[in-house]
């Protein structure tokens, strides 16, 4: 009887690490206004609007705010991921199912407000001066892809823009929709910054969802998401952050191609089943 007991305690043991390895797992980053963390909690429309799909789920996965690097790698890399703000880019098409537009923005050059502009051409840009840019993100990747000479990568974007401000960089790269805050957050007036160049006149910002999160999972974030665009409350929260900026109001959902498969990790055996093995190696 006892050892009936407890083939059943372990079964039921790993049914709930199954489930628990099936749940999503929400990752974010710093960018205000769009994603950021204040006094250990998310904050930021985007944090806001992940929250009211998660109402209308009953869903309570926690949103974690993880470096980018970070993020991007595990998204890329392990199932069950939701990683959010993503620009919609042709390369991440490929990895990830993209839900959105959460918000569009515009990749722009920003310099100093005194910096004569009106000078300098965007190849004698490319060539002669340096550009800063949060590593590893769409800002870098546009600016290899316009070959740009001079990139300096740093780890966030407010430490980007106070070198921009203190002369360290000559530009940098940076979305319309987040340099007003940025600069409020490193503690300069909203002037203080000037835009350059425009690089993507429209950059869109999407839900990413790693390969190997189910499709009934996507299916769910997706009807929440019509929902919350249907009834006005999108709307409402976009107009809360963004102001006059147009509410992109349709839902689109991209799925990237099937062939692919996953970096191979060690195979490791569950709990359970090590402890059958381990207390009746009859039963084999």
């Amino acid at each position: 009887m006892a050892r009936v007991l407890l083939i059943v305690f372990l079964m039921l043991l790993s049914q709930i690490s199954s489930a628990q390895n099936s749940r999503l797992r929400i990752l974010t980053e710093n960018w205000p206004p769009v994603t950021y963390e204040k006094s250990g909690a998310p904050q930021g429309m985007a944090v806001e609007l992940t929250q009211l799909l998660q109402k209308r789920m009953n869903s309570n996965d926690l949103i974690e705010v993880v470096p980018w690097p970070r993020g991007y790698e595990l998204v890329k890399t392990k199932p069950n991921v939701l990683l959010f703000t993503m620009t919609r880019t042709p390369e991440r098409e490929k990895l990830f199912t993209l839900l959105g537009p959460i918000a569009n923005g515009e990749i722009a050059l920003y310099t100093r407000r005194s910096f004569p502009t009106e000078f300098h051409t965007l190849d004698e840009i490319r060539e002669k001066f340096t550009i800063g840019v949060h590593r590893g993100t769409v800002f870098q990747k546009t600016l290899e892809e316009y070959d740009f000479k001079n990139i300096v990568p740093v780890n966030s974007p407010i430490s980007n823009l106070k070198m921009l401000m203190a002369g360290r960089v000559d530009f940098i790269c940076e979305d319309a929709l987040v340099i007003k805050e940025l600069l409020k957050e490193a503690g300069y007036p909203a002037d203080a910054s000037q835009k350059a160049f425009s690089l993507l006149k429209k950059s869109s910002l999407y839900f990413a969802f790693s390969r190997g999160t189910p499709k009934e999972t996507v299916e769910k974030w997706q009807r929440a998401f019509t929902d919350v665009k249907k009834n006005g409350e999108f709307k409402t929260l976009h107009q809360k952050w963004f102001g006059n900026h147009p509410a992109p109001m349709d839902v689109v959902v991209i799925n990237p191609p099937d062939e692919f498969v996953f970096p191979e990790t060690p195979v490791r055996k569950s709990l359970s089943a090590g402890l059958l093995k381990f207390l009746f190696p009859d039963s084999e």
